[in-house]
């Protein structure tokens, strides 16, 4: 399972570099609106700042590369080789599935938490595998539960 979330990690990172330094430009919004207060901070300064115990909305950016293939129910967002699995307030909203190598900016909450090995293969379905065989034990991930998602269409 380590070796998947590696193979990912090490993907993502290549991955994420794409779009360095260019501003961003808001092309497709979901959910409720974005605030327009706070500037958006890095995934990494954004889990860097969290406070133990504390639940606050935040300003994250970062590149979706991976998505739910099954109805767009849940989307992984990178910062370099750091990620975050981003769900939708009150299952309220979906992005489109083939959102992937998009920058966005999501409003919600950032937690730690730990996914079991049945939870973990489930997302791996979602998100096209053929077999989760190599799923077993638990993982400890970041996650947002956004309350709303801007998406930047590729160029």
């Amino acid at each position: 399972m380590k070796n998947v979330f590696g193979g990912i990690a090490a993907f993502l990172l290549i991955c994420s570099t794409a779009f360095a330094g260019a501003p961003f430009s808001a092309d497709q919004s979901f959910g409720a609106a974005m605030p327009e207060a706070g500037a958006p901070v890095s995934l990494k300064q954004a889990i860097a700042e969290m406070e133990s115990g504390t639940e606050k909305f935040v300003k994250i950016q970062g590149e979706v590369t991976e998505v739910c293939q099954a109805k767009g129910c849940w989307m992984i967002l990178v910062d370099g080789d750091t990620y975050a699995r981003v769900t939708f307030e009150d299952y309220g909203f979906f992005v489109p599935i083939e959102t992937s190598m998009q920058r966005s900016v999501i409003y919600g909450v950032l937690t730690e938490h730990v996914l079991s090995g049945e939870q973990a293969a489930h997302y791996a379905q979602d998100a096209g595998a053929k077999s989760t065989v190599e799923l077993h034990g638990e993982i400890k991930e970041y996650s947002i539960v956004a309350r709303a998602v801007q998406l930047e269409n590729r160029s």
